[in-house]
């Protein structure tokens, strides 16, 4: 295979129409590091002239008023193999991760070396913090102890003292992992067993699950997966509907169903589920009790929401002591480990979605356009929704919107 770099015009150098990769965000990066380091990887054209990879470095290279670019010429793939290795050039980058240690030790010597940081693609807060250590390398050296007993109220104590077993829901956010950690020292105190459930619903982060696993194995948690007996993308696609806003269909049938045939297998135990919500995120169809009995069925699940009641800045520390154990995505910019398709989030998980897993938000967005909305009067989550990806939506195509809700 004949590899030849040529310097073309670049005006012949021709974006690819149906590129799926959003990469505005990253044009003034790419910009900074061709000035500072020159052109050092061509541009990878088929032989009509359309990019296959390097539009990022063709949107910066205009931005710099460059009059030509190098390029590679791939004129011998079929044209299935171009639309193959367009995509492929894309995800296959997305896999790779920081060795964070080794990185800040890189970053470190630049900076000794009075090299300028600013054009290696990082913003300020992300560079400070690498160059301060990095919350990563915290995460795998640091200790955490439990939290202190005494912070929290001795209903919850007294609660977990009288049980036979402690089954703790664990989604890898902040509040479950406040939770886990208060747990695994009551547990210990009184010598229960305590085990952590994590529900695959088919829609997590793709680094979820491996956080979930390493966070128990650093605590010394059982961890149990367990997975709803329908894909939850699948489930609302056939429904061609998106989980109900306020009765929140998709918790009870994808998290807490799977946790209940769980427990079923200890019917002669006093099994307790341990949650980790706070009085303040409760719903109007839920209760903000600490101790809560429901019915599954023929059987009553007791529930345990430790952190109801306790005030603010009781759990403020709680959720500082566990800090090295946090979801990374939290210093990305989400607010939430939820399913990525879930409609009740805020604008920042969308655009930070956007950022960091651009095909989840592309497919969000399609989803849009065809799933529909139940409305109920004064829903909030309902306007954030269809505002934000009906603009979306328009600026991306002004072919489809959002489908119509059930009820208008």
């Amino acid at each position: 295979m004949n590899m030849t770099i040529e310097d073309r015009p670049i005006e012949q150098v021709l974006p690819y129409e149906r590129n799926p990769r959003v990469n505005d965000a990253a044009v003034d990066a790419v910009a900074a590091s061709i000035k500072e380091f020159g052109f050092r990887t061509p541009i990878l054209c088929d032989g009509e002239g359309v990019i296959i990879a390097g539009h990022t470095r063709l949107k910066a290279a205009l931005k710099l008023g460059l009059k030509s670019v190098p390029v590679i010429v791939a004129d011998d793939l079929p044209p299935s193999k171009v639309r193959a290795l367009r995509i492929a050039d894309n995800q296959l980058s997305s896999l790779s991760t920081w060795d964070e240690s080794i990185l800040e030790l890189e970053l470190s010597a630049l900076q000794s070396a009075s090299d300028d940081l600013s054009s290696l693609g990082f913003d300020e807060e992300e560079l400070a913090r690498l160059l301060a250590g990095g919350n990563d390398k915290s995460d795998e050296d640091a200790e955490v102890a439990p939290t202190e007993l005494e912070s929290i109220q001795p209903e919850a104590l007294t609660i977990i003292e009288e049980c036979d077993r402690v089954v703790l829901q664990f989604s890898g956010g902040k509040d479950s992992t406040v939770a886990i950690n208060w747990a695994r020292g009551v547990c210990g105190k009184f010598n229960k067993p305590l085990e952590a459930v994590f529900c695959e619903t088919g829609a997590e982060f793709p680094d979820l699950t491996s956080h979930i696993i390493r966070v128990c194995e650093k605590l010394g948690v059982k961890l149990v997966l367990l997975h709803s007996r329908q894909n939850i993308v699948q489930h609302y696609c056939e429904k061609k509907q998106w989980p109900d806003s306020i009765f929140r269909d998709c918790l009870h049938k994808f998290i807490n169903d799977p946790v209940n045939r769980h427990i079923r297998q200890y019917e002669n135990e006093n099994v307790i589920c341990v949650r980790g919500g706070r009085s303040d995120q409760k719903t109007s169809v839920s209760k903000s009790n600490l101790f809560q009995e429901v019915k599954d069925g023929d059987r009553i699940v007791r529930l345990l929401n430790p952190f109801f009641g306790v005030d603010k800045a009781e759990y403020e520390q709680a959720l500082e002591e566990v800090k090295p154990l946090l979801w990374r995505g939290y210093a990305m910019g989400f607010a939430r480990t939820a399913c990525w398709l879930c409609p009740f989030q805020k604008i920042e998980q969308w655009e930070a979605l956007k950022q960091h897993y651009p095909l989840l938000w592309e497919e969000m967005r399609l989803l849009s356009q065809t799933l529909e909305y139940k409305e109920y009067k004064g829903d909030s989550t309902r306007k954030r929704f269809v505002d934000y990806w009906r603009k979306q939506t328009e600026c991306t195509s002004k072919k489809g919107l959002i489908a119509a809700p059930t009820s208008e």
